[in-house]
Parts: structure tokens; sequence; C-alpha cells
């Protein structure tokens, strides 16, 4: 496995769009707030992680990495885990080298009141994704994970934003 692939596809994976931060409007943002929302925050340190390249030299369509890691309070405490398959679905050359690879990501986080499944276009070490479902205590919630890739790249920061 190339290790800089796996950097790579990792950095454009999250961890859990750069574009995406400048792209939200004040209007979701009013209407998002003027609720009552719960913020969870959590660190993603990388537990297993599989690369499958399908044999094209470098990142190329197709190739998918597969991922789980523990997730951590701001106190350390062990909190839950996930679980990601993205795929990269998108080479942009004129983007630069750290955001190239676009990705779809599918993750599910586990914690101690159920489980969220979240899923997004990833590219860069800064990325938003969408609560696309829930079981337990997160059956009926909606909202969003803002993730940013920590260096290394076995950390992230991720920021859950639940809207009830």
């Amino acid at each position: 496995m190339n290790r800089i692939i796996v950097a790579a596809i990792v950095l454009a994976s999250s961890a859990m769009m750069p574009g995406a931060v400048k792209n939200r409007t004040a209007a979701a943002d009013d209407a998002e707030s003027s609720g009552p929302r719960q913020i969870i925050h959590l660190i993603e340190r990388a537990h297993d992680v599989s690369f499958l390249d399908l044999g094209v030299p470098g990142p190329s369509l197709g190739d998918r990495l597969v991922f789980t890691s523990d997730l951590f309070d701001e106190n350390g405490n062990n909190v839950g885990r996930d679980g990601a398959d993205c795929v990269i679905v998108r080479i942009d050359q004129a983007a630069p080298p750290a955001q190239q690879q676009i990705v779809q990501c599918v993750v599910t986080v586990q914690l101690a009141g159920g489980q969220m499944t979240f899923q997004g276009l990833a590219q860069g070490t800064e990325n938003f994704f969408a609560l696309t479902g829930g079981t337990g205590a997160y059956r009926n919630a909606r909202g969003e994970a803002f993730v940013r890739d920590e260096i290394p790249l076995q950390v992230a920061d991720i920021t859950i934003t639940l809207f009830r």
C-alpha cells in the first residue's frame, strides 16, 4: 500500500470540503439556529485503516478507503467508535495536491445513546457531512458533522450539530 496515496485519501475523506464552509448560507444558518440544538464534540483517533487501490498508478476513480476509529470526548474518555467507507469519485487536477481527490464517504458514529449515519463529498482537511439517519437517542435527529483533520492524519476534530 502506497503511504502517500493513503495520506491523500485520508485528507480527502474526513474526517471526516473547504468550499462548504464558505458556501453555507446565512438563511440556512438562521433557520437552523432558531430551534434547539445539541453540540457533540469528539476527537477521532484512527484504529484500523485499509486502502483498496484499483491498480492504476496514483489515486484513481474507485479507489476505496475503509477505516474505523475510536472516539473520545474533550476529557480524553473513550465514548464510542466510528466506521467509514470512502470512495474516490473525482480527481480534480486543477486543485492543490492535497485537495485533488474528491471522495464520497458514508460514516456511522456509535455512541452510548445510539448510532448516527453521515454522508457527503469530502475534499481536503475540512468537511461537512449531512446526518442521514440515526437510532436510539438519535432516531429523530437531523443535523450535520463538521470534521477537521489534524496533523498527523490519524486524528480528527469532529463537531456534530443536532437540530431538534
